[in-house]
């Protein structure tokens, strides 16, 4: 009823992306949660299988490492050189999650329901 039509996708550092987090001057995680707990969610299109998603996040692997990187305010010249798909894997995990509700419509209707 209130279902997004699209795909989440939960991009999680991996220890790779950790360790190099860590080394990072500015680094500090708040109040306990750091990034493997509060993790990026991209909303995708909805695929007819995980090995079409998977191979839309290939396509925008780069653009999805450069903004991570970008997210935790890294001096670009300390960013890995290679930032391929393949390498994107090794510093990334990402998670596919098909249902997705928009409570906040849900919350609307009731409202207006009664």
């Amino acid at each position: 009823m209130f279902q997004v039509d699209r795909v989440a996708a939960v991009v999680r550092p991996t220890e790779k992306m950790m360790n190099f987090l860590k080394k990072q001057s500015g680094y500090r995680e708040t109040s306990g949660v750091g990034p493997q707990k509060d993790c990026t969610i991209l909303l995708i299109p909805q695929f007819e299988g995980p090995g079409q998603a998977t191979a839309y996040i290939k396509g925008m692997a780069q653009a999805i490492f450069e903004g991570e990187l970008a997210s935790w305010d890294i001096d670009p010249s300390l960013w890995p050189k290679d930032r391929s798909y393949a390498t994107f894997s090794q510093w990334f995990s990402v998670e596919y999650h098909s249902l997705i509700y928009d409570l906040v419509l849900l919350e609307a209707h009731l409202a207006e329901m009664g």
